[in-house]
């Protein structure tokens, strides 16, 4: 059987942690979203916010949570998928589900990635959402590659649980709806031609040219009308400042683009930025369609 086309699940943007032990998030955020709780993870580790799209992609705002044993903390987030230090800030992870079993996917996806691994957190009405996510392979849950090759997760629990969609909480005042595409950049010819080759492997295709870009295509959970075809993964290489974007890693992962219902003046095909100011997260942006 042909393995299912991956959609879009979601996208990690690191904030710093507050004194409440949730996401600081910056008010160029809360002004033109709706956030809602998502909770503490099952590792003590971690905790999030939501944003959530009504194509059922969302945006996890999360942070690494302060303890009263930092230097045990350390050590724990130094080996940590989204480590090695607390500090991280901007866009950092993206992740791919499919309706397919996490055994019958890791299966599909085993050159690149690693076995499932069992994960959860409690929502702070105290539910226990469970899910199983298959990370790419590497040390340290593939921690060099993160943003690089996007993961998978499937859910245990129903998928409502961890993305309870519904009119208010998809209802956002820069009127978003769902992802136009998200964008990574590398930094050599030969890293530009091995990342192609892992994601021909996880879309199913090779992918299409457009200019210095090639551009695949991931499903979207849920049908928004107006929203013609998938969220746009765009894969090039660095250019001009951008080289120093990129920097040791050899890639960069971030200016993720939002759609939203072209009303109230805005033209069909411009584009504004969310993350203004000083509280850049990587570039978010809104193109109206």
């Amino acid at each position: 059987m042909p393995t299912p086309a991956p959609s879009l699940d979601h996208l990690i943007l690191f904030l710093p942690a507050s004194s409440s032990n949730t996401p600081i998030i910056p008010s160029t955020l809360k002004a033109a979203f709706t956030i809602i709780p998502g909770g503490t993870h099952a590792d003590n580790l971690t905790a999030n916010d939501l944003i959530i799209l009504a194509d059922g992609c969302y945006i996890e705002l999360i942070c690494f949570l302060p303890s009263s044993s930092p230097d045990q903390q350390t050590v724990k987030i130094q080996n940590h998928w989204w480590g090695p230090t607390a500090h991280r800030h901007g866009w950092t992870d993206w992740c791919l589900t499919t309706p397919s079993s996490p055994e019958s996917n890791y299966e599909a996806v085993k050159r690149s990635h690693g076995q499932p691994i069992s994960g959860a957190r409690k929502r702070p009405d105290g539910t226990r959402v469970e899910w199983a996510v298959t990370f790419p392979q590497g040390e340290k849950g593939g921690q060099a590659q993160r943003g690089r090759v996007p993961f998978y997760c499937h859910d245990v629990t129903p998928r409502g649980l961890r993305v309870p969609i519904d009119d208010a909480t998809t209802k956002h005042q820069c009127g978003a709806v769902g992802v136009r595409g998200i964008t990574i950049i590398v930094g050599t010819q030969a890293g530009l031609d091995e990342l192609k080759g892992i994601y021909v492997e996880l879309f199913g295709g090779e992918g299409s040219v457009d200019g210095d870009e090639v551009v695949f295509e991931a499903c979207r959970v849920e049908n928004v009308q107006g929203l013609e075809g998938g969220a746009r993964v765009v894969l090039r290489l660095a250019k001009g400042d951008e080289v120093e974007k990129v920097g040791e890693k050899g890639f960069w992962f971030g200016d993720v683009v939002l759609a939203a219902k072209a009303n109230g003046g805005k033209e069909v095909g411009t584009k504004e930025r969310i993350d203004a100011g000083g509280e850049g997260v990587g570039g978010l942006w809104v193109e109206y369609v």
